[in-house]
Order: structure tokens, then sequence, then C-alpha cells
């Protein structure tokens, strides 16, 4: 993908060339070479008619030649100028009489430039319909004009991508029709800072926030948050070197370089026992990291509970030059925002595996998405369990070790390129937030900047603020993470130079280390590297990458042929000894990895002749395999102590804290990709999505835990009985003017970036989960165990029944009192919360479009279309949320826009059934029915080049989720037609 995007960065580079030339360059050449276009006289009759009756000397022609070139120069300016202005007003350019030629140049150097300018769904997004159509949103949607709190900093916005940037929501208020400002649009910022040795948390808030005792606003947004080394952040008075914290957005100096800090504290000027008194700073020996992860089934972790949320401040001018830029966010841990920018934790073994996983299952589900009817839905499976695991996917799934150092691999590329010199063996990589240490087979010489010479020679160390990565190539492609070491450096090693690795302990930690490698290596993004697997069928349906045998017999025969196919190569071809060195040099030849891993153990024999087959060659080949051997050339020793498993990688002969995934959840994931893997849709009603046909997203019993519920049943009797019993005190925490302040509605906004709007104050993260939660549960409500169980940060660890009071009391008095002045959360007297006078946009967009489908009427499906604001919740996930609900909402809008887009077509409204498909091409820029449906449009319409333009987005939108990295063959076949149409014509 990046080879293709920079060819398309040099095209365009070369058409912005190409018309900056033409429209600047060509009336300076001909005004030097001719002269002005303006004669200084007009001729008279005579002076014409001596012209035309005599020899012409060379006068006359060199005239009409200045006349047809400066008209040519002008035709070529209009047709762009008319190409520029419809484009911007997303309708059909008009054919010019007598400028075919000019137009057509003036389109294609624009659809260049426009298409390598920007992703899928920019080009999506320059041409929607325009505000006349986008005017039929209600005007809590539409209404989103800033205005300044009284007596706080203007709310500030830096374009639509910063609605997605945060880890702490703000809120900015619009102008309802009374003039008054009521509207509130949610909006997020964050910031992060990584804790040193001798932190204390009040020491962190004096240098950052300017007052130690604000320590309490970094408590807030940390608690219950798994840290780097997979510890959990539970108490303010214990943190440790390495952990990433989120900051308010007020913190200020979080990049400037900080003078040492003590590791013992006298005590500081603070109310709090554990500050006021002499304590120590974070240890420079940080204890062993938890091991973190797939949650067993009846495993139940301490309850973390969420500390009150801070209190706002009012940024600084400082506070917001110093925060870092907003990056997009992924809400996990029951609402927090997991930033997946430059500041976030890396992720543990089981983040890897996660961010692969869901790769792979988007990549499958595209294939389903494709091949689904009209009004039916993919498969999914249906079993909850199975769909929970999904769940725990997106709430694990983190910035992925394996990332950064492919970034810091691809500067080492270019550097070495550029300094003619040849990549250096290595073993791996000591993964950080913000570092990457390349760990060397031997020393190798001075290091190439902006890469420094580590703690050994043999390490070569990368700042990743200073990697410039513009290669393409994948230096090292069957990285494997193995764990966190002490210091909370993420470990990776490299199966290609390890060769063959084995690796022995108890056998049911080995088990799962096998398994849990299997699904790294097979699931992870990137070319030139196969696996033969042996005893993993749950994987077979998780790509093209992985080839299944039978047993070790089949797959040592295998591995012996590919032996076989590299050393013809390396003997009939010119190049780098070392197959790792040929793949670099010459990325068209076949040296692709092949790496064997096994979950049987093979036999003496076996295991000796696959030694031998795979240290025969300088690379090419690697295998992991179980076996106590210790003539193996490397070994990873599984072990276990009171804090979890051990593992020793050797070489390098580091150990480290291996999250190793449970059986179970690695057979349910199995069952995941079995099931993305079937192309067969089923109808609206079948399992699981009839248990989402009623009025309420959510399933009985949604996000709780049996034994959860049952432990927390008697504490929530009492707190339900508070809440009906005394229903004025619930509102007792907030200001007077805030709780007598009445709005009309409150809107709760899904088909895009989570909005909620109409509340009289900010809502914070909880809160606005709180929210989604209830609105999402519709009128049937959800019983206050059931709202703990999902308001917890995973599925076994529920919030506190006094946490969970506090929560609903502050949402309450934020939210404001209906028109009829009765609360918004409303508890009934069976324990159940609903909300009153919230609504939700997908209902309306579901009355509208079904409607417009009974009707075939256009009106309505336009109105339905006019809710749609990109991708649902885009940016936005909670555990609890289910997979068919999104998938339902997804194929429902697609459905609406693929119908209008044909109605509109059949009705000889191209212009308008194109700008159907571009609707809903901004929620899904992968749909390729409406890609298909936009390219006939702009067929109808005349736009050829349009067509093409369409085209190129649709395979530049495809190559990032499809398998193979092609478009759906009827897609193809529809695009040959109309470019063959068009020619014969």
């Amino acid at each position: 993908m990046t080879r293709f995007r920079l060819l398309d960065g040099l095209r365009a580079l070369l058409a912005a060339t190409v018309l900056t030339a033409l429209i600047a360059g060509v009336p300076l050449v001909l005004y030097a070479l001719a002269g002005s276009p303006v004669p200084a006289h007009l001729p008279g009759l005579g002076e014409i008619g001596h012209a035309l009756t005599h020899r012409d000397d060379g006068t006359l022609f060199l005239a009409v030649v200045k006349v047809v070139s400066w008209a040519a120069w002008a035709g070529f300016v209009a047709s762009t100028l008319v190409e520029l202005t419809f484009r911007i007003r997303g309708c059909a350019t008009p054919h010019l009489p007598g400028l075919g030629a000019a137009q057509w140049l003036s389109a294609q150097l624009i659809s260049s430039v426009a298409l390598a300018a920007g992703s899928p769904a920019a080009f999506v997004m320059a041409a929607v319909p325009p505000a006349a159509v986008v005017a039929a949103a209600p005007a809590a949607l539409a209404d989103t004009t800033a205005a300044p709190d009284a007596g706080h900093d203007p709310p500030r916005f830096a374009g639509a991508d910063e609605s997605l940037a945060s880890g702490q929501f703000t809120t900015t208020k619009a102008h309802g029709p009374s003039g008054q400002a009521h509207a509130r649009v949610l909006r997020l910022t964050h910031a992060a800072y990584q804790v040193r040795r001798g932190d204390c948390l009040w020491t962190i808030a004096e240098r950052h926030l300017g007052d130690g005792d604000r320590y309490t606003e970094i408590a807030a947004l940390n608690t219950g948050r798994v840290m780097p080394d997979g510890a959990r952040f539970t108490q303010p008075d214990v943190i440790r070197p390495g952990w990433v914290l989120r900051m308010p957005a007020a913190a200020t100096d979080l990049d400037r370089p900080q003078p040492p800090v003590a590791d013992r504290h006298p005590g500081h000027p603070s109310d709090t026992p554990e500050f006021s008194r002499p304590h120590d700073g974070a240890p420079s020996s940080p204890q062993p990291p938890a091991s973190q992860e797939f949650p067993k089934v009846g495993e139940q972790p301490a309850a973390v509970g969420d500390a009150a949320p801070p209190t706002h401040t009012p940024q600084t001018r400082e506070a917001r030059i110093s925060a870092p830029e907003p990056t997009a966010i992924l809400l996990t841990d029951g609402g927090e925002a997991e930033d997946n920018g430059p500041s976030a934790p890396v992720a543990a073994f089981a983040g890897g595996v996660a961010v692969g996983s869901l790769l792979t299952l988007a990549r499958l589900r595209h294939a389903q998405r494709q091949a689904r009817r009209r009004g039916r839905r993919i498969t999914l499976p249906t079993d909850p369990d199975t769909l929970a695991t999904e769940q725990e996917l997106h709430r694990l799934a983190a910035p992925d070790a394996r990332e950064r150092a492919r970034q810091a691999l691809a500067t080492l590329d270019d550097a070495i390129t550029a300094a003619g010199r040849e990549l250096p063996h290595m073993l791996g990589a000591r993964v950080c937030t913000d570092t990457v240490e390349l760990l060397l087979a031997q020393p190798a010489g001075t290091p190439p900047a902006p890469f420094t010479q580590g703690r050994t020679k043999a390490t070569w160390r990368l700042d990743l603020s200073n990697a410039h990565a513009n290669s393409a190539r994948d230096v090292l492609p069957a990285l494997l993470t193995t764990g966190h070491l002490d210091d909370g450096h993420a470990l990776l090693v490299n199966l290609e130079r390890l060769q063959t690795a084995t690796a022995t302990g108890p056998d049911e930690l080995v088990d799962r280390f096998l398994t849990t490698a299997a699904t790294e290596l097979i699931t992870s993004d990137g070319p030139w590297f196969d696996v033969l697997a042996v005893g993993f069928p749950e994987l077979q349906a998780a790509g093209t990458r992985i080839r299944p045998c039978t047993d070790l017999t089949e797959a040592l025969g295998l591995l012996a042929d590919r032996a076989r196919d590299l050393r013809g190569g390396l003997a009939t071809s010119d190049g780098p000894a070392d197959v790792a060195d040929r793949r670099l040099h010459d990325p068209d030849g076949d040296w692709t990895l092949t790496v064997l891993i096994s979950r049987n153990t093979p036999s003496p024999d076996q295991l000796a002749r696959l030694v031998d087959t795979v240290t025969a060659l300088p690379g090419g080949l690697a295998a992991l395999v179980p076996a106590d051997a210790a003539s193996a050339p490397a070994r990873f020793v599984i072990s276990q102590d009171d804090q979890g498993p051990l593992l020793n990688v050797t070489p390098p002969g580091l150990t480290v804290r291996p999250p190793l995934m449970p059986l179970k959840s690695y057979q349910r994931l199995g069952e995941l990709f079995t099931a993305a893997a079937d192309t067969t849709d089923v109808a609206v009603d079948d399992p699981p999505y009839d248990a989402y046909a009623g009025e309420s997203l959510l399933p009985p019993a949604s996000g709780a835990n049996g034994a959860a519920i049952s432990e927390l049943a008697d504490d929530q009797q009492e707190h339900v009985a508070f809440e009906v019993g005394e229903p004025a005190q619930s509102e007792a925490a907030e200001p007077e003017s805030q709780r007598d302040e009445a709005m009309e509605v409150v809107q709760v906004s899904i088909l895009g970036p989570l909005e909620i709007t109409g509340t009289v104050a900010d809502l914070q993260p909880k809160m606005a989960e709180l929210v989604l939660a209830l609105t999402l549960a519709g009128p049937s409500g959800l019983r206050n165990v059931q709202l703990a169980a999902m308001m917890g940060p995973d599925p076994d660890t529920p919030k506190p029944s006094d946490q969970l009071r506090q929560l609903i009391t502050r949402t309450r008095g934020k939210l404001g009192k209906a028109p009829d002045s009765q609360a918004r959360i409303l508890c009934d007297s069976a324990y159940v919360y609903r909300t009153h006078a919230i609504t939700l946009d997908w209902t309306r967009f579901q009355e509208l479009a079904d409607r417009g489908a009974k009707r075939n009427s256009t009106t309505n499906l336009w109105d339905a279309l006019a809710l749609v604001r990109g991708p649902v919740l885009d940016g936005c996930y909670h555990w609890w949320l289910e997979t068919p609900v999104i998938e339902n909402i997804r194929a429902e809008i697609v459905d609406a826009a693929d119908l209008l887009a044909e109605l509109e077509l059949d009705a000889g409204r191209p212009d308008r059934s194109a700008r159907a498909a571009r609707q809903g091409l901004a929620s899904d820029p992968y749909a390729e029915q409406l890609w298909r449906a936009l390219m006939r449009a702009e067929y109808e319409a005349g736009n050829m080049s349009r067509v093409h333009e369409a085209w190129k987005a649709c395979l530049k939108a495809v190559a990032e989720v499809s398998a193979d990295g092609d478009p759906h063959p009827e897609t193809a076949a529809l695009y040959r037609r109309l470019a063959a149409a068009r020619r014969s014509a």
C-alpha cells in the first residue's frame, strides 16, 4: 500500500506541475514570443482586404497562430475553472461545446491531483450532497455554531477530525431556535505523560497542573486502566516508571525535559496522608508486571471503581499551546479513551493478537458484505460467548509493538541504503512508548543517523520522534512479540534469525504459548512470509497466509521443497548470499520467508531433520515447535511463579512476562474466523440479529455477568430504593441554575461520531457512556445490576453501587430537566432505568428509511440519509457494544443509499443518484455496492472522468480491507463494461 501511495503522490505531483505549467507557464511563453493577445489597434477594412488579397509574407500566418494559441489557452483555463466549480458543488460537469479535448485534459489532471491528495473517504466527502440536501437533518444536528460560555474560554475547533481526538469530553454550545445557547456537541481532548523514576502523582500534578493537590484529576482519568506492563492503575500513591498516564487538557510542559527527581520524598504540603508524610517515588526497579490475559470463565478481578470526574478547569493559553496534538481514539475499558497515537502505551502480547485478529475479521467481513444481498445480513456467530470474545478483542486492542518496531526498521532501511551499507543481522527489538532498541546478532559499528548507540555495542536505538521512513519494505517480516520485560519494554524476536526455536515447559503453558504465537503470526499484517501450520485447525479460515498441514511429515516435506527452491534461486542469480538481504535487494523475486509452527511435538529424527533443513540455508526458513532439546539454535523456556507465566528467550537471553491467551478464547477466536469466512447471507430476523429486533439495541441482560449480578443484587436493591423513594435528593448535587433549565430535546446521534446535543452542562466520558447505554436500551430500559455491569471496565468488574449512584445523579443534573419538569433518567419501582425526552437519530433513520423503501419515496430516503454523518459511532467503542447492532445499522444505511441511487437513476436524475451513493459511502467507504452505483450514475451523466476516478478510489479503499487487495468481480466487470461502452461510442 505504501508503494501505491508513493506512486499516487508522484502522479499527483506531476499532474499539478503540468496543470500549473499550462495555466501559468504557457501565457508567459506566448507573451514573450508573440506578444499580447490584445492588438495595439483594430485593423480597418482596407488592411483586412489587403492581407487577404496579397501574397502572405508570414505575417498573417503568425498572427493566426498567435490568436489560435491564445484562444486554446483561454479555452483550457475556462474548462479548468468549470471543472473545479462543479466538482466543489458536487454536480455533474456540463459539456462545453468545442472544448472537448481541453475539458478532458483538465478533468484528468484534476482527478489525479484530487485522488492522490486524500483517502477514499476524503474523495467521497469531497462531493457530498449540497447544503439543500443536508438541511433536511434536524436542527439539533445541523446547528452547531460555537458560542462561548460565560466566564470561560470559548471552545476550540480545529476541523472535523478533532471530534475524535480525545480522552476527555468537552462540549460546544449551539444556538437553538429561541436564540438561547442550548445545544451542546460532544468533543474530546487528550494529553499523556510517561512516569519516570522518582515521580509521584503529587509532584506530577504540581509540575504540569500547577497544584499538587490536583493529582485527583489525574487519578480520575487513569483509575482502572491497564498500563504498558500489564498492571492496573488502582491507587494514586502507586505508580511505576514507564506507565503512560492520561493528563487533563490543562497540563503544560509535557514535552519539556525535567530534572532528575529524588527517589525518597520528605512529604508534600497536602491534606492527603499518602503524600503529606515521607514516601517513595516511582521505584527504579519496578515489580514484575501482572499477566494480561483474556479473562477466564469464572474469574472475577477485584472491582475497580471510577473516581469522581475532575472539576472543570479553564485552560490557559499556555496550556492550549503545549498540549499535544489530538489523535484518533478507541474507547475501551468501559468508555475511557484508548489513544492509538504516538503517546499510547505499547500493546502486550494479547494486544498484538487482538489487533491482528480484528484486521483479519475486517478483511473476511468485507468479503461477506460484498456478497450480501439487499435486505439481508452477513453471517455472524450465534453463540453469545463467541460474540463476547469479539468484544474482548476490541477492549484489548491497542497500538501494536510490531508496528512501532516495523517503523524503526523501515527508518533503518532508508538510513542503511543512503549510507551504502548492508543491514546488520538482528535478533529482535525492545519496544517502549517512544523508543525502539534493535538487538543485533553482533556489533556492527557506528549506527547510522538517526540511530544512536544503545546500552551495548550490539544495540542501536531510535527515538520514534526521529523516524522518517519512506521504505515500503518489511525488513523483518516474522517478528514475534514475546511479552514485557521488567522495565515495561516489549520484547520482539526475529524468528528468521533464530532459525529453529523450541518451546519447553509445562504442557498447558507451552500449548498456550504456541497457539498465541500462531495466532499473531497468521493474523499479522504485512507481506513476505507464509506459515506452515500443524495442529491449528481453528485458524484455517484466518486468511491466505496459512498453509494447514495434517502432520509434521507433510510440513517437513513442504519445508524441504521450499528450501530447494531457495537454494536454486541463490545459485542461479546474482546478489547477497543471505536470503533476507536478497529479499530487500530483489523485492520482485521469490524470496518469501516460510515459517513452520507446530502444536505437535516432533520425534528426535523429525527435529534433527528440521534443524538441518532450516540451518542449511542463510535465511528464508524458520520454525517454532514444542520440544525439550538443548541442541536447537534457539529456545523458549516457559515457567510460572506467583506473578504468572515467565518466558526465557535464548538468544538474546532475556526473560519476559508473556500474557498468554487462554485456550477457550483461542477456540472462540477460531469460531469467529470460521463464521466470518462464510459468505452466505441470512435474514434480518435470523440469529443473532433476532435478539435486537425490538426497540432495544441491547440484548437481554446485556453486559451482565451472572455471578457479578448475584453479588451485586442486594446492594443494588438499596441503591434503587434510594432512587425511587427520594428523587428530589438525586438532583441536589447540581447547581440550581442547571436544574431549573428545561430543554426541549436531548439527542443522541450515533450515525457518525458520537454526539450528544441539548444538555445544559458538559458531560464527562462516563456520563456520555451512561446516556448512550440507556438510549440504546430503548423503552425497555436497563435494570440497575445490568447498568452496573456495563459501566464497569470489563464484564467481570461491575461498577460499585455507590459510584453508580453518583454517576447517575451527576448525569441527571447535566442533562437538565425535560419540558414536563421530570428528570431525563427515570427509575421505576421495578428497579429499571429508562431515558425520558431523549431521542436517538437511528430511530428516526429507521422510520424514514422503512417508509421510503415501502413507498419508493426518494424524499423519505433523502431525509434518512441526511442523518448520516460518517461511520457508525466512528472513533467510539465500549466493550458492551454488540457486533450485530453495528452490522445491522451499517447494512441499513448501505441498503437505503443503494435503493435511493437506483430510484434516482431510474427517474433520469444521475447527478442525484451519484450524490446518494456518495452519502452512503460516507458511512461505509468500503461498500462496493455503492461504488458500483456511483460508477453507473457518473456514466449515465456522461462523466467518464468521474467513472475512472470512482474506480481508482474504489481500488484504493478495497486494498485496505480486502484479503487479496482485489475488488469484487462484479465491480471489476462493471467498470470494464462501462469503459468498453464509452470507447465504442
